[in-house]
């Protein structure tokens, strides 16, 4: 949250660019932008200098912003169906995807984007979501996936970075002989666990198996011996006390606070956690991270990565599309990009905008990955329904131990069967 004062920087930033708030008809020089950031956020704060800095150099250009929170888009696509006229919006990039992107109500940006444009942007970014060659979201807020570790804990235990997953499981072992854990996970949140059958799956097969895994329609892209080694894999976690056993019951943020308060080592999770760690691990949190490592026999680089984007998109029918898309180049500018550093406290998309100190870990993964994918392998993009249906639950219950890996991989298959039988 930010302070009073915080706040009246943003009323005073909202002023000079010109920001209205609430109902009100748009002039021919004002866009509309509805934004996925509650307006006591860092992230608004960001937004409002940045449209302040382009109304001072577009003085014919002002903003007028509803700021929606989480659920933007869900309260867009209500408001476009009412007749509301919307110019641009943000949001998670992969909810987009599966979104207002694949209901065809963005703005096809590729004529608008140039070669020096598009080389501007980290590896894989522009075009993780581009479809069929075209883009539709400009992607400006950049988390990864990786274990997020203590840097003194480690060094205390004696322990490495582990190069492949039998390093893994030997360095909770060295932990362990500290009277502590490596690892830590919150029981009810299967969609951070499935990570590590997500990442195990596609270090053995590459990036996207686990889309291409259900895209078989018989089901039997599951029977790949990959999937139950990745589902195996997964529960040896806990056989080889990695993982506390109390952590089966932890309901988030419970095993996340374990690293703050020095019980355990880390967490395999995306780069927003020392953010949400700030205040109970405290600034001088000697942060660290490292990628999923390499599975023996695997044809997946360690230097591919998962990947939570926030994008813009701007609306097929925005009434000013094109300043809208000015607008949108203008916020990925390297002074743009360093206000949303600085004052934000996040990764960024643009190449040469070092992130936060915090994150530096997290920057050199970006600045070196080799191939991205979204969150969980990216099934939840596609697939929704099924991810949240199936594949995370059925997961998390061979996770805690309800049922087995054999009986995991076998309801993905007959799922899948199902699935896709439905749709004929």
């Amino acid at each position: 949250m930010l302070s009073d004062a915080s706040r009246r920087g943003f009323a005073a930033l909202a002023l000079t660019a010109g920001i209205v708030m609430g109902a009100g008809k748009a002039s021919a020089s004002e866009l509309v932008f509805w934004s996925m950031w509650n307006e006591t956020e860092p992230q608004a704060a960001v937004l409002a200098k940045v449209m302040a800095n382009y109304t001072a150099a577009h003085p014919e250009t002002t903003f007028k912003v509803v700021w929606n929170g989480r659920q933007n888009q869900t309260k867009l696509r209500a408001a476009l169906q009412a007749g509301t006229a919307v110019d641009f919006m943000d949001q998670d990039s992969d909810q987009l995807a599966g979104g207002m992107q694949k209901e065809g109500l963005g703005y096809d940006l590729t004529a608008d984007l140039d070669a020096d444009t598009k080389a501007a942007f980290l590896p894989g970014v522009l075009d993780l979501y581009a479809d069929g060659g075209k883009y539709f979201q400009i992607p400006y807020v950049y988390n990864t996936v990786n274990f997020w570790y203590n840097k003194d804990m480690l060094k205390e235990a004696g322990g490495a970075v582990p190069a492949t997953f039998d390093d893994l499981l030997a360095l909770c072992g060295v932990v362990q002989k500290t009277g502590k854990h490596a690892l830590v996970i919150e029981g009810n949140v299967a969609f951070y666990n499935v990570l590590y059958f997500a990442h195990h799956l596609e270090r053995a097969k590459g990036s996207g198996a686990v889309v291409k895994a259900f895209e078989d329609k018989s089901g039997a892209g599951w029977s790949d011996p990959a999937v139950l080694a990745a589902a195996k894999a997964s529960r040896s976690l806990w056989d080889s006390g990695c993982i506390a056993e109390d952590a089966r019951g932890f309901q988030y943020p419970a095993g996340q606070q374990t690293i703050a308060l020095g019980d355990t080592l880390g967490e395999l999770v995306g780069s927003w956690l020392p953010t949400e760690l700030a205040e109970s691990a405290g600034k001088d949190f000697p942060w660290g991270a490292f990628n999923f490592p390499s599975v023996k026999d695997g044809v997946g680089k360690v230097t591919d990565i998962e990947v939570g984007l926030l994008s813009f998109m701007v609306l097929k029918d925005a009434p000013h599309a094109k300043e809208a898309v000015d607008f949108v180049k203008f916020a990925m500018s390297e002074e743009s990009q360093k206000i949303a550093v600085e004052v934000g406290g996040v990764g960024v998309t643009r190449k040469g905008v070092a992130w936060p100190a915090v994150l530096s870990d997290a920057y050199a993964s970006a600045s070196a990955a080799t191939a991205l994918s979204p969150f969980g392998g990216g099934l939840g993009v596609a697939y929704p329904e099924f991810t949240s249906q199936v594949l995370n639950p059925e997961f998390n219950k061979m996770f805690l131990g309800e049922t087995t890996p054999e009986q995991f991989v076998e309801t993905l298959v007959a799922k899948t069967k199902e699935f896709w039988a439905s749709k004929k």
